[in-house]
C-alpha cells in the first residue's frame, strides 16, 4: 500500500493525521456506519507507529467523530443532518497577511494637543516596578484566587478614603468605596443601574463625547445644559421632566475648565433632592490646580445624593485601568451585584500594587512632583499662545488639570481647521466636538499640555497660527 505523504508543517504528526481523518469523515469520505482501516493498516499507510494512530483514534472517539466496538474495530458516528460542511479545509493556514492585521493601528506621530492625557515619559516606572515586584513577593496565596468582596481589596480602599479626607474634604468608608477599571467601568454601571430606556438624563453640554455615549447607549433621553464661567447653569435644568440621574465635573468642568460656584452647588444639591435625582461628580483632574487650595468635592455636602467617581489614569497612567466611586449606602447592594455579574471583581495584583503605592506616599509624591511639570507647560502654552496671537486669543479654564482653552477671536475652530493641521503633523480638538448643541463654540479650542514637551508646544502654537491665518 503506497504510503501517504504527511507535510513539513509545524504541527506535529498526530495533529496532521488527526485533522484529515476528521475532514474525511465531515465531508463524507467515511459515511456514518462505516468502519475505518485498523490502526495498523493506517501505521503503515501514514509510515508511523500505530500507537500514535491508536492516540488519534481515541481522540476521535472522545469526540463522538468515532464508536469503538470491542473486538470488531472503530465505526463511524451518523453525526446528524443530511449535509456536512467541514468547518475549514484542510490546508496550512497562511497568517502572515492576518498577522499584518494584527499589528496594533499606528499611533499618531506629531504634536498631540490632547486634552486631559498626562505625560506618559514621566510616569514613575522605577517606583512603580518596585512596588509591584514587593506586592508580587508578599501576596499570600489565598488572594490568587476569586475575591468574594466585587467591590476590591480592602486596603486600597481603605487608603482610598484616606486620599478623599486629605485632598476632596470627602469622608466616607471603605466599604462605600467600590474599585472599578477605570471612571468608564463606574460610569457605566452607573448607568446601566440607574437608567432605562426612555428616562431622563441631565448632562453637561459640552462635555466629553465619550460620556455622552454611555448615557445614550442605555436608551436614555440626553438632555444637554449648558455650562458658563461658573459651571453649571443650575437655572436651565428641566422643570418639565425630572432626570433620574445628573452628569457633572464640578471641580474642573470639561472641557471648558470652569468651577462649579457654591450657590450653584447648593442650589443643584437642592434640585436633586426636589427631584428625586441623583448626581454623578465624575472628578478626573483636579488634584492639578495651579492657584490657590485644592478645590473641595460636590459630595462634601451630600452623601446621600451624590455618586463621586475618581480616576488613577490622570495622576499615574492611562493603561492602569483603576479608578473607583464613592457610592451612597442606599444604593451600594445593587450597584456591587451589578458589577459581580459584569467582572466578578478588577484584578487584584495591580489593586495589592497601588494600595502599597498609596502607602508609601510614592503617589503623592509623583503628583507634586508632575505639578512643577505641568504648570510650566501650562505657563508655556499661555505664552506660546499669547505670542502667536497677541491680543486676538483669550484663555480660559486653566487654574487646573490638563488642558485650556483657547478662544481665537474671529477664527472658526472647525474639523477642517483640524484636518488640515492633522496633515501637517498637529492634533488639535475644536470644542464643538464635545457639545450637544452646536453653534456656541466655533472659536475655541481645547488644548492639552499634559504630554506635550515645552518646544513642541511652542512649534505648535506657531503652525496652528498660520494656518488660522491663512483662512482669514
Amino acid at each position: 500500500m503506497p504510503r501517504r505523504a504527511l507535510s513539513a508543517a509545524s504541527e506535529s504528526k498526530t495533529k496532521q493525521i488527526y485533522s484529515l481523518l476528521r475532514e474525511q469523515i465531515f465531508q463524507g469520505v467515511y459515511p456514518a456506519g462505516v468502519k475505518l482501516p485498523s490502526t495498523r493498516d493506517l501505521a503503515n499507510e501514514f509510515g508511523v507507529s500505530r500507537a500514535l494512530i491508536v492516540d488519534v483514534f481515541e481522540q476521535l472517539i472522545a469526540e463522538g467523530y468515532l464508536e469503538g466496538r470491542q473486538g470488531s474495530g472503530s465505526y463511524v458516528v451518523d453525526l446528524g443532518g443530511s449535509t456536512r460542511q467541514f468547518p475549514t479545509p484542510l490546508q496550512e493556514i497562511d497568517v502572515s497577511g492576518e498577522a499584518a492585521y494584527a499589528e496594533p493601528p499606528a499611533r499618531f506621530q506629531g504634536i498631540d494637543f490632547r486634552p486631559s492625557f498626562p505625560a506618559l515619559a514621566h510616569i514613575p516606572f522605577k517606583k512603580w516596578k518596585e512596588t509591584a515586584i514587593a506586592a508580587f513577593a508578599n501576596t499570600q496565596s489565598a488572594e490568587f484566587g476569586y475575591d468574594d468582596d466585587p467591590a476590591g481589596h480592602w486596603q486600597l480602599r481603605a487608603n482610598i478614603c484616606r486620599l478623599l479626607l486629605h485632598s476632596k474634604g470627602i469622608r466616607c468608608q471603605p466599604s462605600q468605596v467600590v474599585i472599578t477599571a477605570g471612571a468608564t467601568q463606574a460610569i457605566a454601571l452607573l448607568t446601566r443601574f440607574l437608567l432605562k430606556p426612555g428616562d431622563a438624563v441631565a448632562i453637561e453640554d459640552p462635555s466629553a463625547t465619550f460620556i455622552q455615549h454611555i448615557f445614550a447607549s442605555t436608551g436614555a433621553d440626553l438632555i444637554p445644559v449648558p455650562v458658563d464661567e461658573h459651571g453649571l447653569r443650575v437655572d436651565d435644568m428641566p422643570t418639565h421632566r425630572h432626570p433620574k440621574c445628573v452628569f457633572v465635573t464640578p471641580s474642573h468642568q470639561f472641557p471648558l475648565g470652569s468651577i462649579l460656584s457654591i450657590g450653584r452647588r447648593m442650589q443643584l444639591i437642592d434640585y436633586a433632592r426636589q427631584t428625586g435625582s441623583y448626581i454623578i461628580e465624575d472628578d478626573y483632574d483636579s488634584e492639578f490646580r495651579y492657584t490657590g487650595m485644592p478645590i473641595h468635592a460636590l459630595r462634601e455636602l451630600d452623601s446621600e445624593r451624590i455618586v463621586y467617581v475618581g480616576t488613577f489614569s490622570k495622576n499615574l497612567f492611562p493603561a492602569l485601568r483603576m479608578g473607583y466611586m464613592v457610592v451612597p449606602e442606599e444604593l451600594l447592594t445593587p450597584l456591587l451585584r451589578l458589577k459581580k455579574l459584569t467582572d466578578m471583581h478588577c484584578p487584584i495584583l495591580p489593586q495589592i500594587t497601588l494600595a502599597r503605592f498609596i502607602s508609601a506616599r510614592h503617589l503623592e509624591h509623583h503628583i507634586a512632583r508632575m505639578k512643577r511639570i505641568y504648570g510650566k507647560r501650562r505657563k508655556c502654552l499661555i505664552a506660546g499662545l499669547s505670542n502667536v496671537f497677541g491680543s486676538g486669543v483669550k484663555i480660559s479654564g486653566d487654574a487646573a488639570g490638563l488642558h485650556l482653552v483657547a478662544e481665537m477671536a474671529g477664527s472658526l475652530c472647525d474639523s477642517q481647521v483640524a484636518a488640515q493641521l492633522e496633515e501637517l503633523h498637529i492634533k488639535v480638538y475644536p470644542a464643538e466636538r464635545y457639545t450637544i448643541v452646536k453653534g456656541r463654540y466655533e472659536d475655541r479650542l481645547i488644548m492639552g499640555f499634559g504630554n506635550v514637551e515645552e518646544n513642541n508646544i511652542l512649534e505648535g502654537t506657531k503652525t496652528i497660527a498660520s494656518v488660522l491665518r491663512r483662512r482669514l
